[in-house]
């Protein structure tokens, strides 16, 4: 088999920087929250009134720190593996692809 005959390698999906992703996660569980403050199965707990939105974001916000940190420990200790500048030779010590390989693209922010 030659190489012209050889299929195509796969073209990896282009990565979304991180940081919009996790402010779109953001409006998305204020959102939900807001929905469910004022979801009538509350019954005589149900919340209504303009008031109900700054409810919601003040309790994702407070809600955030916890759900964000082990998933920004995870993405630390995988860029220490994968620095994004890599070694002096200018490929990541991990796979030795060069730097920034694919894995450290997807952990910028």
């Amino acid at each position: 088999m030659t190489r012209s005959s050889l299929p195509a390698a796969p073209v990896p999906p282009a990565v979304e920087p991180l940081a919009p992703a996790l402010e779109a996660a953001h409006r998305h569980g204020v959102r939900a929250a807001t929905a469910g403050l004022q979801d009538a199965a509350l019954g005589g707990l149900r919340l209504t009134g303009p008031g109900v939105p700054t409810l919601a974001e003040a309790a994702v916000s407070s809600a955030t720190p916890f759900l964000r940190s082990p998933l920004l420990g995870r993405m630390s200790a995988a860029l220490v593996l994968h620095p994004p500048a890599g070694t002096t030779s200018g490929r990541c010590p991990t796979c030795l692809a060069p730097a920034p390989c694919p894995t450290a693209e997807a952990l910028l922010w």
